[in-house]
């Protein structure tokens, strides 16, 4: 639990520094590269847990960005939706790096298409959707690709050490049940 929430955080401290050096440009007169890192380390920890818990943990970290970021209740709809689709969704793939990468592809193509969907409909945001597609979507979604398999990756070995510390911590339990301890 909480190496997994110290995953998710330094995927949020890391949009803070790519946010320094990729800094949005409001109008969008250029093409905008808009970190997820948080998000999509989200995304990965999630996969493994309940529906229910995921559930409530995307309407709580939507919640907390969109207060932290001033954007109404936008990333409080979008998070949970997208992590209930990206958990249907991966019920049909196998853990393989490659199937990672692809859903965590989707899963910040989906994330941002209802973010797009929920600004529109409140009125904050007038670009049509081609519009957003090319001056925000596109830049974001090649650019994440790299990241997204450095995250993948970071994710197996966090998951691998938590095995691990978990088969240790068991070994050291003695009660009667466990058969790796020899009484």
């Amino acid at each position: 639990m909480w190496i997994d929430l110290a995953f998710v955080l330094a995927g949020f401290t890391l949009d803070s520094i790519l946010r320094m050096f990729f800094p949005i440009d409001p109008a969008l007169q250029f093409l905008a590269f808009v970190p997820n890192l948080g998000f999509l380390a989200f995304l990965l920890v999630s996969l493994n847990k309940t529906y229910r818990r995921a559930m409530i943990l995307a309407f709580l970290l939507g919640l907390t960005v969109d207060f932290l970021r001033n954007e109404m209740l936008a990333n409080a709809i979008a998070y949970p939706i997208s992590i209930y689709v990206i958990k249907v969704w991966a019920n049909q793939l196998n853990e393989s790096l490659f199937e990672q990468v692809f859903l965590g592809t989707i899963g910040l193509f989906f994330k941002e298409f209802i973010l797009f969907a929920t600004l529109t409909l409140i009125g904050i945001t007038q670009l049509s959707i081609d519009n957003w597609f090319v001056k925000r979507e596109f830049l974001t979604i090649i650019g994440h690709i790299p990241l997204i398999w450095g995250l993948s990756y970071l994710n197996r070995y966090k998951s691998g050490a938590q095995n691990v510390l978990e088969r240790k911590k068991k070994r050291r339990e003695r009660v009667l049940w466990n058969p790796t301890v020899k009484p």
